[in-house]
């Protein structure tokens, strides 16, 4: 049997709603579509996520690259990929536009249509909600766009119906360099499972590193020092670029990410949270 469901019938949706597909909040939300359920026409990523406790299931690049950098943005609390749209207002919104609403191949069913990512932002007293489409460009301009861009408009009504933004992402529109440096960083992340040479060695190295930061004077990249650092403290070759890699993605460290590799930065270039240095030494 082929990747996916096979045939899309109102009985197999009427199931995984009842499942809790496309339900949940927070950590225990299940994608309307997941990784297995389809044949992507490119590459899926299943990313583990430690800011939202779960592992995404993404369909395509460019929603990795999307994902990327909702998730580096730190602005929303909560972020739900797949998330179906009500089919009898997007039917009712087809109608009311004179498009014909998507149904699954080779079938009469309508599609359960979804936005690619929900994003859910709690700072302040109201959550604010956004609403996210990844795509390639060739996308809305080739053989398929038409179907692409009918897609869109039902899905901006249906957002604008409930004063949702709705924002379309180019993968011809991103910065590369930013995508890379954020990839890098987001490699050196703690893994689930992992086993370290001692336990608490790369807390204590985080310290020792920042200590180092905050103290003393670098003008080599942050791969030499790095490299220097394994030296210094009699670590395996690596490891200090994956502490650093700690320290940029729980922003302690900072640096620009648009135009240079992170690792090829001047180590002097680079902005330590003193404050931050300051709670870990007093035991905060």
């Amino acid at each position: 049997m082929g990747k996916g469901i096979q045939v899309w019938t109102e009985p197999v949706i009427e199931r995984r709603f009842a499942e809790g597909y496309g339900s949940g909040e927070g950590s225990n939300y299940i994608p309307w579509i997941g990784t297995h359920d389809v044949a992507s026409k490119g590459r899926t990523h299943r990313p583990w996520s430690p800011i939202y406790g779960r592992t995404f299931q993404l369909l395509s690049d460019v929603e990795w690259q999307t994902f990327l950098l909702l998730e580096h943005s730190r602005k929303f609390a909560e972020l739900y990929e797949g998330y179906p749209l009500e089919r009898k207002i997007t039917l009712e919104i087809a109608a009311a536009l004179g498009i014909r609403h998507p149904h699954y191949p080779g079938t009469n069913v309508p599609t359960v249509m979804t936005v690619d990512f929900l994003a859910v932002d709690r700072r302040g007293t109201d959550a604010r909600i956004a609403a996210f489409d990844s795509k390639r460009s060739e996308e809305m301009d080739g053989d398929s766009a038409e179907g692409s861009i009918a897609k869109l408009q039902i899905t901006r009504a249906y957002f604008a119906g409930m004063n949702v933004p709705h924002h379309l992402v180019l993968h011809s529109q991103l910065n590369q360099r930013i995508l890379e440096n954020i990839e890098w960083i987001r490699s050196g992340i703690a893994k689930k499972g992992e086993i370290e040479p001692y336990d608490g060695y790369f807390n204590e190295k985080v310290d020792q590193m920042l200590y180092e930061l905050m103290n003393g004077s670098h003008t080599c990249s942050l791969g030499e020092y790095c490299r220097a650092f394994d030296e210094r403290h009699g670590m395996q070759l690596g490891d200090a670029s994956r502490v650093a890699r700690m320290l940029l993605w729980d922003r302690r460290l900072k640096c620009d990410l648009r135009n240079s590799k992170a690792s090829s930065l001047p180590v002097n270039s680079f902005l330590v949270e003193r404050d931050y240095a300051s709670r870990r030494a007093v035991g905060q």
